[in-house]
């Protein structure tokens, strides 16, 4: 009685993992496949086999089978969309390891979500306007203004769980100043331009009014990363200056 019970559950189970498929697949696959599933369990039975063993690997392989076909019958965005998600993924395996071996590494779970988002939302912003634009001088731009704003972003969020100084987090307004920029710039390279060297005076302003709170080496260091970060910041805008003048040529 209690195998039969568990059967009919897997088979429930089983029936709603197939929902999973793309419709059109479900429709023209989803009967047989319930049906051979449900046949195997009874061929499990009556050679009197337990079905865990089997159950894990039709439900493993029939989850594989899902994300195949549902990748197959994405459109581009959606390809790229879960790429740069994978790629956010495994690169969020590093901090996650690290907070596993690195003693004194304590991130809590919110820190976590929000490095994530990090990371995807760097890899897709590049991604969709890279892409647009065939000038090397524009992605250039793209891709170092992003790598700028990504380690701002990062080195903030660290030092501000670290050290407990909530006013650390003024520094994401450069980043802010980026992001209202390139909506108004409407990702034209001029605009762009303006956009990153504004950035770059506000995070120099940021870094002179605000202070670390710091000892003196810390401190030193902190304004040579921040120096850093206006270097590369000035560097993108010259590169979206420079794609902003061959195209007037």
């Amino acid at each position: 009685m209690a195998g039969d019970l568990a059967r009919r559950r897997c088979r429930t189970w089983y029936a709603m993992l197939l929902r999973l498929y793309p419709r059109p697949f479900r429709e023209r696959f989803g009967e047989g496949m319930a049906q051979t599933f449900h046949d195997l369990c009874r061929e499990h039975k009556d050679a009197g086999r337990g079905l865990f063993v089997f159950v894990v690997w039709a439900f493993c392989e029939t989850f594989g089978g899902i994300v195949m076909e549902n990748i197959m019958r994405m459109n581009q965005m959606g390809k790229t969309m879960l790429r740069v998600a994978l790629a956010a993924l495994a690169l969020l395996m590093v901090p996650l390891v690290a907070s596993r071996v690195v003693e004194g590494w304590n991130w809590p779970a919110g820190a976590f979500v929000r490095v994530y988002i990090l990371f995807f939302a760097t890899g897709m912003a590049y991604a969709l306007i890279a892409r647009k634009m065939g000038a090397w001088t524009y992605k250039a731009g793209v891709g170092l203004a992003l790598f700028g704003g990504f380690a701002l972003g990062w080195s903030t969020m660290v030092q501000t769980a670290d050290s407990g100084h909530p006013e650390r987090l003024w520094y994401l307004s450069a980043l802010a100043v980026g992001v209202v920029g390139a909506l108004l710039a409407r990702l034209k390279a001029r605009g762009l331009a303006l956009t990153l060297f504004a950035m770059a005076a506000t995070l120099a302003l940021i870094a002179v009014m605000l202070p670390s709170g710091a000892p003196p080496d810390m401190a030193r260091r902190m304004a040579i990363g921040h120096g850093v970060f206006v270097v590369l910041f000035i560097a993108s805008g010259l590169l979206f200056r420079q794609a902003s003048l061959a195209r007037l040529k």
